[in-house]
């Protein structure tokens, strides 16, 4: 489930530059960043952007500890850790999942996400404090959705665009496109890879 939200933070379907959002849904999903024209690229990159952002940008938001403010410590905090270290995937009626560190043993954030309002996921650090909250758009867990990420100050972080659990679009709460995950490996325009990471 979590799988499927790393992202720590979508869309790479055969595209021509004048296709509509719609051919997203009927196409065949398949990998083909490195293999599209800048042209295409810029299509796709485009079109997400509308998606997630319309004319807007992310803006700090000033409400997050009034809304969630039965969520800024998490009441059953070492159990939910053990069950996210112990590689539980569901737990007491939440989805969980467990980040950790390269060559950390030990998680140093969790995250839970209750099965019967999948709209946010909490990230906790490892003493149970809340740290990160995803807002989720969509029709999760059916692809396509996303999911803009904040810091519980408000600050945003990051907005993404899943359209499978192998590769998702990243932008910056600017708007602007940092690159295409898939599996592991964050793409730039240029199919340089800019990033890896251990879990997604």
């Amino acid at each position: 489930m979590f799988k499927k939200l790393l992202i720590t933070l979508c869309m790479l379907i055969p595209l021509t530059a004048s296709a509509n959002f719609n051919d997203v849904y009927v196409a065949n999903i398949q990998y083909d960043w490195i293999n599209k024209t800048a042209l295409e690229k810029e299509a796709m990159i485009s079109e997400i952007h509308d998606i997630i952002f319309g004319e807007q940008t992310l803006e700090k938001r000033t409400d997050l500890k009034t809304l969630f403010k039965d969520k800024l410590k998490d009441k059953n905090h070492l159990d939910n850790y053990l069950a996210a270290a112990a590689g539980y995937k569901e737990y007491k009626g939440n989805n969980i999942s467990a980040f950790y560190y390269k060559r950390m043993k030990n998680p140093f954030m969790y995250a839970l996400q209750d099965k019967a309002d999948t709209s946010n996921a909490f990230y906790y650090d490892a003493m149970g404090t809340l740290r990160y909250i995803d807002f989720i758009d969509g029709d999760y867990p059916d692809y396509p959705y996303y999911a803009i990420q904040y810091r519980i100050n408000g600050t945003p972080v990051s907005a993404i665009y899943f359209i499978s659990e192998d590769c998702q679009y990243l932008y910056k709460p600017n708007g602007e496109f940092e690159g295409v995950w898939y599996k592991h490996k964050l793409y730039n325009k240029q199919n340089k890879v800019i990033l890896t990471r251990t879990t997604y």
